[in-house]
């Protein structure tokens, strides 16, 4: 009895652990032209924050981001050097909606947000 309860036990265990180490799929990466595209739409979207220009600061945001089925963008990570201006970029590109790249969903961009004061 005790035997049947362990391998019971460990068959548990094993299906478990199966399913825990599931590979996810990754979403593929974007073309170059797609990239381009909506690194182009979000620049152009984008805002330059108040408290940014009052203290004169420039800067570049590295953003990784996934386009979703309905338009929109999920940013899977982001790194500047002003925390402020990082969490203003994810929630600025978060509401951004275009139904152009619906035919992109599931697909992977890498851009660089830049703010440049000579451009505002």
């Amino acid at each position: 009895m005790k035997t049947r309860i362990a391998s019971t036990f460990l068959l548990f265990i094993f299906l478990m652990s199966t399913t825990a180490f599931a590979v996810i799929p990754e979403p593929v990466p974007a073309s170059k032209a797609v990239s381009r595209s909506v690194a182009k739409f979000i620049q152009k979207e984008l805002q330059y924050p108040e408290y940014a220009i009052a203290d004169k600061f420039e800067g570049t945001v590295v953003v990784d981001l996934v386009i979703q089925d309905d338009g929109t963008f999920d940013v899977q990570a982001a790194n500047c050097v002003d925390d402020e201006m990082r969490k203003h970029v994810i929630a600025s590109i978060e509401k951004l909606e275009s139904t152009e790249y619906v035919a992109y969903a599931g697909q992977r961009v890498l851009i660089k947000v830049s703010f440049d004061l000579l451009l505002y």
